[in-house]
């Protein structure tokens, strides 16, 4: 039994977008384009790696059984998803900023994005907002991103 309701094509992206995002991040570890020279942290953790288990984590919420816990992971998920939004608003602005774009991070927050609007009804709105916005304050103030020039010598 899946979280995401009855609507069996919300269920498989459920299921699918977590993986897609997870591996986006595993393959951009091997970038040797544009999005070589954007490198970020957060609390000094590579975001790779941050992306990675927070794919993983949202992934195994997907699945859980009847009970009593079921509420509290639609709560748990809503946290998730509608933090990364803020995170993925705050990724893009710098990308933005820097002029400089990776494929696979935008490709990433369009997993976000597309997560984000499938669970949209079965979201309390309050937890929504105040999870987006905690977030969007909290990456400000610790993330750690840096743009490194590439010189083509060819």
């Amino acid at each position: 039994m899946t979280i995401a309701g009855n609507n069996t094509f919300v269920k498989i992206l459920n299921i699918i977008l977590p993986l897609i995002g997870a591996a986006l991040m595993i393959v951009y570890e091997f970038c040797i384009t544009s999005c070589s020279s954007i490198k970020g942290a957060f609390l000094g953790v590579d975001l790779k790696w941050v992306g990675i288990i927070y794919m993983a984590i949202l992934f195994a919420s997907t699945f859980t059984v009847q009970g009593v816990f079921r509420e509290k992971i639609i709560y748990f998920r809503t946290i998730l998803i509608s933090m990364a939004v803020g995170v993925e608003f705050y990724l893009i602005g710098f990308q933005v900023l820097k002029d400089v774009y990776c494929p696979f991070c935008l490709a990433f927050g369009t997993c976000i994005f597309i997560l984000f609007g499938i669970n949209y009804t079965s979201m309390n709105k309050k937890i929504m907002v105040t999870s987006a916005a905690v977030a969007l304050i909290g990456f400000t103030l610790c993330f750690e991103g840096q743009v490194t020039l590439r010189f083509d010598l060819s």
